[in-house]
């Protein structure tokens, strides 16, 4: 991939990364005196797994290192919001892990790498004091952190919220006569998904998701086709986990690898209809035209 498309790829994701973190910021102000609700938890949830997943995928591991350490903190609210008593002390651990994130997140916009120093007396020593004060979650099951208690349904509330999202963003590359970056955008997507499939548990959503990537890799010239099947089968995926049907999600992409190229126009014509033939057939038309021609002229001077 040339690097200036890389780097654009870079840049949008960085810049989505900022909003989640000004999303959960938004949240965690005042949370010492307004505790915040279960929908507002899985949201910053949400939030700081998005990070974690999209910034591993561009190489950002420190990001995503210390994203995942703010989701682990984030898992024990959730499991603990009953009975953990929040004060301004964790208030303030909170909103400074995740100016430590905007810290990192800025310097990789500027295409600059974390200095180990500043890590280990600025960045770390804040993720470990959560750390200290929180412990490690109970299990890493996401999926039974989130809403757990109210009964919702977490996986049909993110293919309804995140991966719509997603879907519609691919709906609007595929729209676009030019589609800039489509293979990224598309092998991005499927391992996004592809992670939020591992987070769920469903094991026939992360295949598929897989197949996906594996099949651009396997056939470069058919991208715009592989996405339009990538987003049906992702629209589908996304329909019967909203009505329930778990069991009936597809595991794999539908995609016959063809054998040979794709013809040209060119090709299609010489194979339907020989060059030899095509110009005896031409010929004959031509010699029907002049004729016809000659008979119109002779019967003008009758």
């Amino acid at each position: 991939m040339p690097q200036d498309k890389e780097r654009e790829i870079q840049l949008q994701f960085l810049e989505e990364a900022q909003e989640y973190l000004d999303t959960i910021e938004s949240t965690l102000v005042g949370l010492a005196s307004n505790p915040i609700d279960a929908q507002q938890m899985d949201a910053v949830l949400r939030a700081a797994h998005s990070v974690k997943g999209g910034a591993g995928m561009m190489g950002y591991q420190t990001l995503s290192h210390l994203a995942h350490r703010l989701e682990d903190s984030f898992k024990v609210l959730k499991a603990q919001r009953n009975s953990l008593a929040i004060d301004s002390e964790l208030e303030r651990l909170l909103l400074a892990a995740v100016d430590r994130l905007s810290q990192v997140l800025t310097l990789n916009r500027q295409g600059a790498d974390v200095h180990e120093t500043w890590l280990a007396t600025e960045g770390n020593p804040i993720f470990d004091q959560l750390h200290d004060r929180l412990g490690d979650p109970q299990a890493d099951d996401a999926a039974t952190m989130l809403s757990a208690e109210d009964g919702t349904n977490v996986a049909a509330l993110l293919f309804e919220t995140e991966v719509a999202g997603c879907l519609a963003r691919l709906e609007s590359v595929l729209a676009d006569p030019q589609a800039p970056c489509l293979e990224e955008e598309v092998s991005i997507m499927a391992q996004e998904l592809g992670g939020l499939g591992e987070m769920l548990q469903l094991e026939a959503f992360t295949s598929l998701c897989e197949s996906v990537v594996q099949t651009l890799e396997a056939t470069p010239g058919y991208v715009r086709e592989i996405a339009q099947l990538a987003l049906d089968a992702w629209r589908r995926s996304q329909a019967l986990v909203l009505v329930g049907q778990i069991s009936s999600l597809p595991t794999q992409l539908q995609w016959l690898t063809p054998s040979t190229p794709l013809p040209t126009p060119t090709e299609v014509v010489e194979e339907a209809w020989p060059f030899d033939d095509l110009v005896a057939e031409f010929d004959l038309y031509r010699q029907e035209a002049e004729s016809v021609e000659l008979e119109v002229t002779a019967a003008e001077f009758e």
